[in-house]
């Protein structure tokens, strides 16, 4: 399987923040979109960094007081790891698991942001997979009694 099984052939739409927004425009975007984390971009094709919600909770509590009011740019990670659509969906589970983050951004040939998937988004479409493939041979098996 690769990325682009689970994201598409143009991966999943990208919600963005400008370095210079507020955490608070982060929370309110994670809420709206339903999402765990945004990337950090100037102009929507660019990656500066890639916030979650992780990061928000983290800093929240270590310094509670004026987290709302904390520039992205602050708080974003900024080596950012990347994935491509035809990339082993495996691999780069495996990439995501050992650097234990949930979120990699999708480039295309010219490193430019084209979609984003969660590792749960991942796992499911893994299993998703394997239980095809487990009924596949369940019914071979039966067929060939």
């Amino acid at each position: 399987m690769r990325v682009k099984d689970v994201a598409g052939s143009s991966g999943r739409t990208v919600v963005t923040v400008e370095p210079s927004e507020t955490i608070a425009d982060v929370v309110d975007l994670l809420k709206e979109h339903s999402i765990g984390a945004i990337v950090v971009s100037h102009d929507n094709k660019s990656i500066l960094g890639i916030i979650s919600e992780r990061d928000v909770v983290r800093h929240l509590a270590r310094e509670q007081e004026g987290t709302l009011r904390v520039k992205v740019e602050d708080l974003m990670t900024r080596n950012v790891l990347t994935c491509q659509l035809d990339d082993d969906l495996e691999a780069t589970m495996r990439i995501m698991t050992d650097g234990r983050f949930r979120h990699i951004p999708i480039v295309d040939s010219n490193s430019e942001l084209c979609g984003i998937v969660s590792l749960g988004d991942l796992v499911s479409a893994r299993l998703q997979a394997l239980e095809a493939q487990n009924t596949e041979l369940t019914a071979k098996g039966r067929h060939n009694r």
